[in-house]
């Protein structure tokens, strides 16, 4: 039987550990909070459910210091360009008139050109796929800090090289939100799925 004393150790302790349960959003399922990079990441996605690149829809957020969103975008055409014309669409890379990496902006680049403020210096961009090097370029250019990104193409190498390079350079953070906060990762797995499975059919797919 445990005495006075060592009853009271274990009250402060048991005392400790709930208060810090308390305000773990994570931890407490009755929380109706979810932690920041959940909400930023979270918001990228359901931008991303705006694409109509059915090949790959991505999304972008980018969040200031004092955890503001000022940006977000997903990957389309530019304004005025037709959605329904297939040259926009097509995967000829030898013919740039008949290649959709000539015509689709990327999410990255969607959210910078939508912010409300600049220069984004010291901000957060988190984004569903890792920057490819056009993207990375801006991303250097606007001042921004820090890339969280959800997934990176392990079979492009070279392109996820020359990112590297140059965000490292430019002194850039970079994580991957499952390094930076496992859950948050998980939860933003679970609302991709169900993105993906709520969501309408999009530009091509299914035809």
């Amino acid at each position: 039987m445990l005495d006075a004393s060592a009853r009271l150790r274990c009250r402060t302790r048991f005392t400790a550990r709930a208060m810090q349960d308390k305000d773990d959003p994570i931890k407490n399922s009755s929380s109706p909070l979810i932690p920041w990079h959940s909400m930023f990441m979270g918001v990228a996605l359901l931008a991303a459910a705006r694409s109509k690149d059915y090949r790959k829809r991505n999304g972008a957020c980018i969040a200031s210091v004092d955890n503001k969103i000022v940006g977000v975008g997903y990957n389309g055409l530019p304004r005025g360009c037709d959605d329904s014309d297939p040259s926009y669409w097509a995967d000829n890379d030898a013919d740039p008139l008949q290649s959709r990496h000539s015509y689709i902006v990327h999410a990255e680049v969607n959210a910078i050109l939508n912010c409300v403020v600049l220069p984004l210096t010291g901000s957060t961009i988190y984004t569903t796929q890792f920057p490819c090097p056009r993207c990375v370029q801006s991303i250097i250019q606007v001042g921004i800090a820090q890339v969280v990104y959800l997934e990176k193409k392990s079979h492009q190498v070279a392109l996820n090289g020359a990112s590297d390079k140059m965000l490292a350079d430019a002194g850039i953070r970079v994580l991957s939100l499952e390094d930076l906060e496992t859950p948050s990762a998980q939860w933003c797995g679970k609302l991709d799925d169900f993105i993906r499975a709520t969501g309408p059919v999009v530009h091509g797919a299914g035809s």
